[in-house]
Formats: structure tokens, C-alpha cells, sequence
């Protein structure tokens, strides 16, 4: 073998990994489309509600997770995407979801329908064959807008738990605050704002309970787990300001989860627009 052919085949040979490792890599969820409409939805936040956002979610950078958030306002699936790099498929108000103008971007960003009444087991189903998939999905576990700009948090609702003991991924928390005092989606979208977001290190928040059955006591533990997840988020954004802060309770709607009859899971429905 002369030497020309021979310093050929020890670089083919010295190449052919890097090759393979980089045919292998695949693109990035946020490209093309998506991209440009990240780019526009961040502007957005940047320039309109000022947003600061110290870190990007802490999700993985490929395999599913869900991100779970307080709800202050029609703005936060605007702020966690814009502060996320990965594409993020929000439950939405099926009515939203089937509107002519928002359908295609709903469909390009992976979003999930959802009835108002209280039963949607389609719902259900369509979130963990996201989270099979390998996606990211943000849930809110107060089920509804609770304007008061992260000043208060409702209660969880048990759906979101089951959510996450069925599909034992990371879940990872997010607290907002600083949004637009409504819970008209529109004019929180509209007024400007001060808006800031902060997320936690991912939790597991299925080691410490037993295998079994799901029943409502399991459910309840882990609702209440993921609530002081957030929290903790809250009193480290708040400070001074959070001594004092009740606890609010207001009435279920929006993300409504409840049981369904016997031997069936539990199923997620929305209300107004708060799950987007």
C-alpha cells in the first residue's frame, strides 16, 4: 500500500466516529417555524412585560418532563416557553384549540385540547402519549388563573398527580410572578408588565410513596407535594414580601380533575382559556 492510500485510510478510519455520532444527531425541537416563533414570543415578553428569567428550565435537553407552574395570568405559557428551549405543548381550551386562526400553531407546538366538563379522559390519555413520546408537558396544578400576580396559591388539583405517577418522569417546578392582576386572557396579554420567573431543580415526586394502587389519598400526597415545591420557589422570589401571603382557595375550574366512575383514571378538563 503506498502512502498516499495509506494516509487515506487512517483518516477515514480516525473520521467514520464523528461521522456517525453527528448523522445520529438529531435537530433541535425548536427549529424553522418554531423557531421564528420563539424568537417573536420572547421579543414579546422581553420588550412588553419585561421579562426576567435569571435561568432557562432546567428541562432535559432530549426525553420527556413535566414542568409544572403556578398560574397567574393568560401570559405564563408565553413567559415559560420563552424561557424554555424546548417546545412546550400547553393544555388548552378546546374551543381555543379548534378556533380557524390558532389551530396550525397549536398543532405546530404540540398542544393538547381539552374539554370544559370535567371528564376529558382523551385529555388524559393524549398527556401521557405526549410524555411516552418523549416530550416536555407544563401543567398547572391550580387548575385556574389566580390573579394576584403570585401573591397566592389555590390548591392542586389531584389530576396533575396522576399525571405524574403514571408517567415517572421528572417534573420540574416553576414560580410567576409580576403578571397582569386578571383573569381576562386577553387583556393579561395585552397590559404591560414586570414579569419574572424562576424554576427549581427537577423533584421526584414518586420514590417516597409506595407501589399500589392510585386512590385519592396517594393522589393527595403528591398534589400537596408538588404545591410546596412551588412554595419554596415562591418564598425564595418574594422574600420579605412573602411573610404574611395566605393561602388562597377559590372556586374549581379551568384544569378540573376528578375521578371518574369506578376502575376508570381520572381525567383533565379546562375552563376559560387559563390552560393554553
Amino acid at each position: 500500500m503506498n502512502p498516499f492510500s495509506l494516509l487515506l485510510l487512517s483518516g477515514v478510519v480516525l473520521l467514520s466516529p464523528w461521522a456517525l455520532i453527528t448523522g445520529k444527531r438529531s435537530r433541535p425541537e425548536i427549529h424553522g417555524v418554531r423557531k421564528f416563533l420563539w424568537i417573536v414570543n420572547r421579543l414579546y415578553c422581553l420588550v412588553w412585560h419585561r421579562l426576567e428569567a435569571p435561568v432557562m428550565a432546567p428541562v432535559p435537553a432530549q426525553g420527556a418532563a413535566i414542568l409544572i407552574s403556578n398560574h397567574t395570568a393568560g401570559l405564563d405559557p408565553m413567559v415559560l416557553q420563552a424561557s424554555s428551549q424546548r417546545v412546550l405543548g400547553f393544555l388548552i381550551a378546546r374551543e381555543f384549540y379548534e378556533f380557524w386562526a390558532l389551530r396550525p400553531m397549536c398543532r405546530l407546538l404540540g398542544c393538547i385540547p381539552v374539554r370544559r366538563d370535567g371528564h376529558d379522559l382523551a385529555a388524559t390519555r393524549a398527556a401521557l402519549r405526549a410524555l411516552d413520546e418523549g416530550r416536555v408537558v407544563p401543567i398547572f396544578p391550580e387548575g385556574r388563573i389566580n390573579p394576584t400576580s403570585g401573591m397566592t396559591l389555590l390548591e392542586a388539583k389531584p389530576g396533575v398527580a396522576f399525571l405524574v405517577l403514571h408517567a415517572k418522569v421528572p417534573v420540574i417546578p416553576a414560580f410567576i410572578w409580576g403578571t397582569p392582576a386578571t383573569n381576562q386572557v386577553w387583556r393579561g396579554l395585552i397590559t404591560p408588565s414586570h414579569t419574572r420567573v424562576i424554576y427549581g431543580e427537577p423533584i421526584d415526586l414518586t420514590g417516597p410513596i409506595p407501589d399500589g394502587p392510585i386512590d385519592k389519598q396517594r393522589l393527595a400526597i403528591v398534589a400537596e407535594q408538588m404545591m410546596d415545591a412551588i412554595r419554596a420557589l415562591q418564598r425564595r422570589a418574594l422574600g420579605s414580601l412573602h411573610e404574611g401571603v395566605r393561602q388562597s382557595d377559590g372556586p374549581e375550574d379551568d384544569l378540573r380533575v376528578g375521578p371518574t366512575p369506578e376502575g376508570r383514571p381520572y381525567a383533565l378538563s379546562g375552563d376559560r382559556a387559563s390552560q393554553r
